[in-house]
């Protein structure tokens, strides 16, 4: 494995009115939530990352926060798929209306009731350290997700 195998994604969390910002993936005949963010460029800090990605998928300016958590996810066989390192950020302000900007795999934005979040197919799977940052209790810090 080199370091071409390691995709490093980067989100961010944004709460408005007990709401989450989430965007909607399909992809393989699915449907999933993420948090807002992608992919980090080499050369290229994970704040200066997140402000692109947000603008580049919904079209707003934003203000990151602080380095809330990292996760990642590890394929159980490599054959084409990468591991994926997943550091999420607080998001303190959004500047513009929200704006999806489809893509191949990229299908809807929601503003996700936070009691939801349990409920829905969230990839990768942060769902605890999501929660354990709203609900004010430190989130662990590093989990390794289940691949799926």
């Amino acid at each position: 494995m080199n370091r071409e195998d390691i995709r490093i994604r980067v989100a961010g969390i944004y709460i408005r009115d007990n709401k989450i910002l989430l965007v909607k993936h399909r992809k393989f005949n699915q449907e999933y939530y993420l948090l807002p963010g992608g992919g980090q460029h080499t050369g290229e800090s994970a704040r200066q990352a997140l402000i692109r990605e947000w603008k580049e998928e919904l079209d707003v300016e934003i203000t990151p926060g602080e380095f809330l958590f990292l996760g990642e996810s590890i394929p159980p066989d490599i054959n084409g798929r990468k591991h994926v390192c997943q550091m999420v950020f607080s998001i303190d302000q959004i500047s513009g209306d929200v704006h999806l900007h489809l893509d191949e795999t990229l299908i809807d934005v929601s503003w996700m009731d936070i009691d939801e979040i349990p409920k829905i197919r969230l990839y990768p799977q942060c769902v605890e350290q999501i929660l354990g940052y709203i609900q004010n209790t430190t989130p662990e810090l590093y989990v390794a997700y289940p691949w799926v």
